[in-house]
């Protein structure tokens, strides 16, 4: 973790760092290769312990280095005699692998007198390039000072900035017009989004530093250009580094719905004829209603894990996309800007914007999906949906696909365990290191509401929000770890440059300190005593008066098949890995009857399959006990020895068969008030009902030997819930809508 800290002394305090007060004479040039060889007029804030500079060829302009900024409030100032017309430099945002988008303010600051400072270019998270690209802007002719300062650092990214030059004024400079709204700087041809005002404010800015720019005036253009008008007159002289304001009206008058137009500004800058400006404006409360729901929906890519959708236009300005599980009724309202991550009646909102591709991300795989696309005008609280019909897609994401992986190789094969290991070892291997940006990034994050994203701790089931990039926030009293849900204490080989430490099919992300530190090396079982439960994981005593913990059951099948497959895949001579694991620090060991009976309650759901498919995308490997599931009852995984018949899975401590699958009647279907669970099917046997809601956690939790049960769902958040049934030979799963 980089410790540099900032400190407001004099500059002359900073150790091991050389500055200079002396004016610089134009034009003025550093190349930031030397943190400690600034040149004169050039004065660096950087603090006094860290990483100064970036030496990656990606981040460098002039090799070997260029400057870093990584904490709030960093700055290089410099001062000049004389007038200075431009200050040129190279610049690039910085984030985590495979991160295209920066985050952050940067800004570009000004003064006479080393004091009083304006901000003359403000770089917002994405203003700012990911990659190396040169920056300029005119200081004026009255500045003697410029400051690049990194004004507000966002977690996980930083700056590099090199080849810092301030050129002289040149006396023949042309007037150049610079356009603000809102205090935001335009380039010819954006788009501003006025709302329902009557009128708004155009600033007009002379960056010359000795021209005059004469504004001539301004054209319109677009359906409703009669809509737009000005009382300003023409020509208005802007003096070198002044500004006018131009004032715009927006006929009261006009027709309600969505008025647009582009405005011309006129000047002598010849670079710019005109300045052009479109301008959405509204009248009345909403825009215009679109005429057609969008074109027709096609998928772009299918995969187990990750979906992308592809929207035929209509004449809309933007489109808003549903996803679910179950038929999709819900209907977007007028007047609501909905955001990705949302839900609307249970259903996901995947998309709320321009057209453009969208990725469905936590998909599951061999499951039906329901797609509804709406068309609307307008934005923020200006939205106008057209809700009399929508475009609508059904398809089905693929399940497992081993395709000839396992060629001929069986459950009957009696050299099963050898031949398993040599073909699942043998695999591109992701190094721990890199496991948050393979998994976290890719993989188990999904959206949710303001940018951000949200991971489930895998043994609770606990909701982990957080700002991308991921990475692993050790100050976060509820960060993420990388689990190893077959404890590296038990290893044969445990380190961290080994394949079996940094097995993607063996780690989970989970909350460190009420998940990973409370499971410990423990073993897994189901308990009998409780003395600590967190979400969906429980701690305590077994039934045989040992310590252990207990999952939720949505990770126990996948758990038991991860512990099964390391096991197949990295045992051999003088490495074992075996279940039960003599567990010599605590003196306990891991009882693989129990984590048979878990693999066959609780066998691959949509979840596990999506992930087995990701995993296999990035390993070039398999694990074969999710493909096929009954050739974990042909190996004792205590000896890791071949059990013929797979008698494995047969003794009468175990006596693991796999469970029946009955129907289970959920009504009413959606649900606001009281729903009932007909158990029917189950015979008045005892059952456990858990139902899980779609940040897959645990709601309700419960056990009957009746015919039925009634819950009571006033209060339940809105949304898709899935509802797990299981007796000893039994079991059924279903969603419930609850509204």
């Amino acid at each position: 973790m980089n410790m540099k800290k900032l400190y407001g002394f004099a500059v002359t305090a900073f150790a091991g760092i050389g500055m200079a007060f002396s004016q610089a004479t134009l034009p003025a040039f550093w190349n930031c290769n030397d943190p400690a060889g600034a040149p004169t007029g050039f004065t660096l804030n950087q603090g006094t312990s860290g990483t100064f500079v970036y030496t990656s060829a990606s981040l460098v302009k002039s090799t070997p280095a260029a400057l870093r900024f990584d904490v709030t409030g960093e700055w290089v100032k410099i001062n000049w005699t004389g007038n200075a017309d431009t200050l040129w430099f190279y610049a690039s945002g910085t984030g985590a692998s495979g991160v295209t988008a920066w985050k952050g303010t940067f800004d570009v600051e000004v003064s006479a007198d080393g004091s009083t400072w304006t901000s003359v270019k403000k770089y917002v998270d994405t203003d700012m390039p990911m990659g190396t690209k040169q920056q300029w802007v005119q200081v004026g002719n009255t500045a003697r000072f410029a400051r690049l300062i990194f004004t507000s650092k966002t977690s996980g990214y930083n700056l590099a900035i090199d080849d810092i030059e301030v050129r002289p004024g040149k006396g023949g400079a042309k007037p150049e017009i610079k356009v603000d709204y809102s205090g935001k700087t335009l380039q010819s041809g954006n788009e501003i989004r006025v709302g329902n005002a009557n009128s708004f404010d155009l600033a007009i800015k002379n960056n010359s530093t000795v021209a005059d720019l004469q504004v001539t005036g301004f054209q319109k253009t677009g359906t409703h250009a009669a809509d737009f008008s000005s009382t300003q007159t023409f020509p208005v002289t802007v003096k070198a580094g002044e500004s006018t304001t131009l004032t715009i009206d927006v006929n009261q008058a006009a027709t309600t719905g969505s008025l647009k137009a582009t405005l011309g500004i006129l000047s002598n800058d010849s670079q710019q004829l005109p300045f052009n400006v479109n301008v959405y404006a509204i009248r009345g409360t909403v825009a215009t209603e679109p005429t057609a729901a969008p074109g027709a929906l096609n998928l772009v890519s299918n995969l187990a894990w990750k979906s992308v959708l592809g929207i035929t236009a209509s004449s809309a300005d933007a489109y808003l996309v549903l996803l679910s599980t179950s038929p999709i009724t819900a209907t977007p309202a007028d007047g609501v800007s909905y955001q990705r991550g949302e839900y609307l009646n249970g259903a996901r909102i995947m998309h709320s914007g321009a057209l453009a591709d969208v990725n469905f991300d936590n998909i599951w795989g061999a499951t039906k999906y329901y797609v509804k696309a709406f068309a609307y005008n307008g934005y923020s609280s200006y939205v106008n949906y057209y809700t009399a019909s929508a475009s609508t897609l059904e398809y089905t994401t693929p399940g497992l696909n081993p395709g000839s992986y396992y060629g001929t190789l069986g459950s009957s094969d009696t050299l099963l365990v050898p031949k398993l290991r040599g073909l699942v070892r043998p695999h591109f291997q992701v190094y721990y290191s890199n496991f948050g940006a393979t998994m976290a990034s890719n993989f188990d994050a999904r959206d949710t509401t303001d940018g951000k994203k949200v991971i489930n701790c895998f043994y609770t089931g606990f909701p982990y929000v957080f700002t991308p990039p991921f990475f692993f926030d050790v100050a976060d009293q509820n960060y993420l770890s990388r689990e190893h849900s077959y404890p590296y204490s038990w290893m044969g080989e445990a380190s961290q440059d080994s394949a079996n430490y940094s097995d993607l099919y063996l780690l989970y992300l989970v909350h460190q300190n009420k998940g990973n530190a409370v499971r410990s090396n423990y073993p897994m079982n189901n308990l009998k005593t409780v003395t600590m439960n967190f979400y969906g994981g429980k701690f305590g005593t077994d039934s045989s008066g040992g310590f252990a913990y207990e999952p939720r059951d949505f990770a126990k099948g996948a758990l038991s098949r991860s512990n099964f497959y390391i096991c197949a895949t990295y045992n051999r001579t003088g490495a074992p890995f075996t279940i039960p694991t003599a567990n010599e620090f605590l003196g306990m060991n891991q009882d693989q009857n129990v984590l048979k009976r878990w693999h066959k309650q609780f066998p691959p759901n949509g979840w596990e399959i999506a992930r087995h498919e990701y995993i296999a995308s990035v390993q070039k490997n398999r694990n074969p006990f999710v493909d096929y599931p009954d050739w974990a009852c042909f190996i004792d995984f205590s000896s890791m020895k071949y059990a013929k018949g797979g008698s494995a899975c047969g003794g009468p401590t175990i006596a693991v068969k796999p469970l029946t699958v009955v129907n289970a009647k959920v009504y009413p279907n959606p649900s606001s008030d009281v729903m009932h669970i007909d158990l029917s099917g189950f015979n008045g046997s005892d059952v456990k009902v858990t139902v899980v809601d779609f940040f897959e956690r645990t709601v309700f939790e419960g056990k009957s030997n009746g015919n039925g049960m009634d819950l009571n769902v006033k209060g339940w958040s809105a949304g898709q819930y899935l509802v797990l049934i299981h007796g000893a030979t039994q079991q059924a799963v279903t969603t419930v809508m609850v509204n």
